[in-house]
């Protein structure tokens, strides 16, 4: 197949894409371009997925134990924060390399330690029925979910997606193993369409947490739990066949969420036509099985509601014809954040870089502490309706 006829069908094209075959690498290296590792690696990883399943089983409906953090659903955050180490250490793209470092941050911080230590209960809007508890961000109606969307609207699903969600976080770093066994080609791109499934049964869900919970509707939302949950370990447990993003490209009704706000907000990629050379290495690197470099022929730039924003097609662009656009871009368009103000962003070479790294440090403390004091000062379940009913930020009960 040409790279004409790829570009025209939307299966991936350029030279790449052609002659590319993963080859072996060391537990210890890793690149963007997807590697093949040894079957006791493989088998690892897999085991390792299949132990955060079973936390979460344990924690739902085997109550072996005292809900020990070996076994709960917290089990998933430890591995991911294990993993994540090693993932760090051993990653070759200093772009990818910070990015996991701020994505395992935050799985560790907020995800795991301030929920499990110090928790605390959030306003909502609507009758969400258990009471919200920080960060409860995929819930319709709480201020984390409003918060999310806003940034997703101004950034891109990049900001939680690619830096923030601990459902990539467990594929990024134990499932990164099976990357090679993306689907990919035309027929693999057109079956991301069963994700807006997801998203209607999503949208329903959120609906009904607008009003007064009744048998029909509780019944509902209990079901429409087990559809996103039991997929979402299933497609963990897959990985060797479908590769490690199966749940984000097919299932996730939380990504077509922010995916539409792709669309309708400031985020795209940039493409340079003239500069690319047609080798085909942003498809080839892209887990989410985009076709990169067709769209950037057809349309001049990548607006998809799939593209999570993970910034390996635009930081392995050696002609740097691919660059991210946010609203960052409209009020300064004169920096382009290409492939070479990406490395030098993750190298530290760009004086806005230490800042950077001192302001995230410094907002993952305060946030601890912030949760601290919250979590001493609101201590049971009923007292936060009361307080925020006074304070007019609880909408409904």
């Amino acid at each position: 197949m040409s790279a004409a006829t790829n570009r025209a069908t939307g299966a991936p094209g350029g030279r790449l894409a052609d002659v590319y075959r993963a080859k072996p690498l060391p537990a210890g290296r890793q690149r963007s371009l997807a590697g093949r590792y040894a079957w006791p690696f493989q088998f690892l990883a897999l085991a390792a997925l299949a132990w955060a399943f079973l936390g979460w089983l344990n924690e739902t409906w085997l109550f072996v134990g005292d809900n020990p953090i070996w076994l709960n659903r917290y089990t998933e955050y430890a591995i991911i924060l294990g993993f994540g180490i090693w993932r760090i250490t051993a990653e070759q793209n200093p772009y990818t390399k910070k990015r996991l470092i701020v994505l395992v941050s935050v799985v560790s911080v907020i995800w795991w330690l301030i929920p499990w230590l110090f928790p605390f209960f959030e306003p909502y809007v609507g009758y969400p029925g258990a009471q919200p508890a920080f960060p409860d961000l995929h819930r319709p109606g709480t201020i984390s979910f409003f918060v999310v969307l806003a940034a997703v609207l101004l950034f891109g699903r990049r900001v939680i997606c690619g830096w923030g969600c601990p459902c990539v976080g467990i594929r990024e770093t134990v499932g990164f193993v099976f990357r090679r066994n993306t689907l990919r080609g035309s027929w693999a791109w057109r079956l991301r369409h069963s994700k807006w499934a997801f998203f209607a049964l999503y949208l329903a869900a959120g609906a009904l947490l607008m009003f007064p919970p009744n048998a029909w509707s509780a019944s509902y939302l209990g079901i429409f739990g087990l559809i996103i949950v039991l997929p979402y370990f299933a497609s963990m447990l897959l990985s060797p066949l479908m590769g490690n993003r199966g749940y984000c490209r097919y299932l996730c009704p939380y990504g077509a969420t922010f995916g539409i706000l792709n669309r309708v907000g400031f985020y795209h990629l940039d493409f340079d036509g003239d500069s690319c050379n047609d080798c085909g290495v942003c498809d080839q690197v892209c887990d989410m099985g985009i076709p990169v470099l067709g769209l950037g022929r057809e349309k001049g730039r990548i607006d998809v509601a799939d593209c999570m924003g993970c910034g390996r097609c635009v930081s392995e662009c050696a002609r740097g014809s691919l660059a991210f656009h946010d609203v960052r871009s409209v009020l300064s368009p004169a920096v382009v954040r290409n492939r070479g103000r990406l490395r030098a962003w993750a190298s530290g070479r760009l004086p806005t870089a230490r800042p950077q790294a001192w302001a995230f440090a410094g907002m993952l403390a305060l946030s601890l502490a912030a949760s601290w004091w919250f979590s001493g000062a609101i201590g049971g379940e009923n007292e936060l309706p009361t307080l925020l009913s006074s304070a007019s930020l609880c909408l409904a009960h």
